[in-house]
């Protein structure tokens, strides 16, 4: 396993990575999106034997004095082929020691308030807790539904990393 920046030649896995998870975006908002992601350097890949498998894509809003000193999660996505195997933990925990070494305090992340999103109990045991709630302001996007908004401290996220996720983590980095 090999986690890096995103790159130009990324874009086509990219784009059909993000069709798999959320098969109503818009394609060519991702392609305009993912290239703004490269050029900020905001997007890690991960790459399994040279393929491939997901990415975790972030913003930071310095401007915004509500969000100083935090990031918010994008896009986070896994090819089905390469899910449970720990790798979008890797992903968090790339994230969060970018974030350690940035001086990020705080990471967001939202995710669809729709009945069994698995997604909500995964971020739940990655230590984010609920802050709010966002109701649908545009039923004819991509995104027809509302959301929930999640956050954690980085030290936090951290902290529950070594004292909760010591086994995952040896076992992300050592059995590939």
């Amino acid at each position: 396993m090999k986690i890096r920046h995103g790159k130009i030649s990324d874009k086509k896995d990219f784009i059909g990575t993000q069709k798999e998870s959320f098969p109503k975006i818009d394609i060519k908002r991702e392609a305009n999106f993912f290239l703004e992601k490269i050029k900020t350097k905001e997007i890690f890949v991960l790459e399994e034997k040279g393929k491939y498998a997901g990415h975790i894509s972030f913003s930071s809003y310095d401007h915004d004095p509500l969000f100083t000193d935090s990031i918010v999660i994008d896009e986070f996505a896994i090819q089905k082929k390469f899910q449970n195997r720990g790798y979008g933990t890797a992903l968090m925990k790339k994230v969060f020691g970018w974030c350690k070494k940035t001086k990020v305090n705080i990471v967001y992340l939202s995710t669809a308030d729709v009945k069994g999103n698995k997604a909500v109990k995964y971020y739940q045991k990655q230590g984010f807790k609920k802050v709010g709630w966002v109701k649908n302001i545009n039923p004819n996007s991509e995104c027809d539904h509302d959301h929930l908004i999640y956050g954690v401290l980085v030290k936090d996220w951290k902290a529950r990393w070594i004292k909760t996720r010591k086994n995952i983590s040896i076992f992300a980095y050592t059995i590939v």
